[in-house]
């Protein structure tokens, strides 16, 4: 059986989301608005169930040095709630340039959800 991956950049206005399979290269898939956990819950057990997601991947975004910044705590927050609230594997992957990637190749529509197939295919690349 195959397993779908749902991948994760995490913002505070915007939150990007990509799809893989195990095997195979991620997809960006949408962005969707982050008006609160409830919302978030709601959509992203929708989004699970649409795309039979059985792991969640997201970026955290160390510091250059690799520490722990504001940003780092407000993203393991969210971890955390993910944890808390889907009854699914979650894994991390340090997302410090997926934007900036895409910035630098004039990507300026939807940056998020093609920061989240970069922290995705991160992922992939390192469990293959």
């Amino acid at each position: 059986m195959r397993e779908n991956i749902l991948g994760i950049d995490y913002g505070d206005k915007r939150i990007g989301l990509a799809l893989a399979e195990v095997g195979s290269l991620a997809l960006p898939y949408k962005v969707i608005g982050n008006r609160g956990r409830q919302d978030l819950l709601k959509q992203i057990k929708e989004i699970i169930k649409e795309n039979n997601i059985s792991r969640l991947v997201l970026g955290l975004p160390l510091s250059l040095s690799g520490k722990e910044n504001e940003r780092y705590r407000i993203t393991v927050d969210f971890l955390a709630w993910l944890k808390d609230n889907f009854d699914l594997p979650v894994e991390t992957v340090n997302e410090q340039f997926s934007s900036r990637l895409y910035q630098r190749q004039n990507v300026k529509k939807d940056i998020d959800k093609h920061a989240a197939a970069a922290i995705l295919d991160s992922f992939l690349s390192k469990n293959d």
